[in-house]
C-alpha cells in the first residue's frame, strides 16, 4: 500500500512521536475571555460600560425609593418625598381661522385649556401659544384689540393681559351675534 504512494512520487510522513498532536478546535469561552482581556481598548470599554450601568442602576434605585408605597392618592401633596411623574401628552390642536362660529371657538378654546392643564404656562405664554395656533388675521385682531385698551403698548409681547381676558375677547369677537346669550340660556335652563 505504501509502495503505491512512492510510485506516484509521494512519501508518507510519519507523525512525530516527540510532539503530541494538538487538535484544531475553536477556542472555548474561557480562552476567548483570556484573549480579549489582553486588549486594552476592550478593557477600557468594559470598565466604562460597567460604570455606566452602575450609575444607571443607582439612579433607578433612587427613583424607586422616592415612589410612594401603598394606595395611590389624588391629593396634590407629595408624600414620602416622591416627585410626580412627567406626563407626555400629544394634542392635535387645530388652527383657528377666525370664523364666526361659536362651536368652533368653543372646541378650539377647550383644546387649548386641555393642553394648558398638562403644561404649566403663564398667561402670556398661553396667549402666545394660542395665537401660534391661529391664522395671522386673528393675531392682528388681538394686537389691535389690546392697542385700544393699553395705549402706548403696540406689541403683543409687551401687553400684560390675562388668559381669561384673551378667552373672553375671542368669544366676544368670534361668537355670532346673540349666540353667547343663547349658549348662556342653554346652559342655565334645566333639560327634561
Amino acid at each position: 500500500m505504501r509502495s503505491g504512494y512512492k510510485e506516484l512520487g509521494l512519501d508518507l510522513v510519519e507523525p512525530l512521536q516527540d510532539q503530541p498532536r494538538k487538535p484544531r478546535r475553536p477556542p472555548m469561552g474561557e480562552e476567548k475571555k483570556d484573549e480579549e482581556a489582553r486588549d486594552p481598548i476592550k478593557l477600557l470599554l468594559e470598565e466604562a460600560l460597567k460604570k455606566q450601568r452602575n450609575a444607571m442602576m443607582d439612579k433607578f434605585s433612587r427613583i424607586l425609593q422616592r415612589l410612594p408605597t401603598g394606595s395611590a392618592s389624588t391629593s396634590s401633596s407629595h408624600s414620602g418625598g416622591a416627585t410626580p411623574f412627567k406626563v407626555q401628552v400629544n394634542f392635535d390642536i387645530p388652527i383657528f381661522e377666525g370664523q364666526i362660529d361659536g362651536d368652533v371657538v368653543d372646541r378650539w378654546l377647550n383644546m387649548l385649556e386641555g393642553y394648558f392643564s398638562v403644561h404649566d404656562f403663564s398667561d402670556r405664554e398661553r396667549i402666545i401659544f394660542a395665537l401660534l395656533k391661529a391664522t395671522p388675521n386673528v393675531k392682528d385682531w388681538w394686537e389691535t384689540y389690546w392697542e385700544q385698551w393699553s395705549e402706548g403698548e403696540p406689541s403683543l409681547f409687551l401687553v400684560a393681559s390675562t388668559w381669561n381676558s384673551f378667552r373672553d375677547a375671542i368669544k366676544e369677537q368670534y361668537y355670532p351675534v346673540g349666540s353667547y346669550e343663547e349658549k348662556y340660556i342653554q346652559w342655565t335652563t334645566p333639560r327634561q
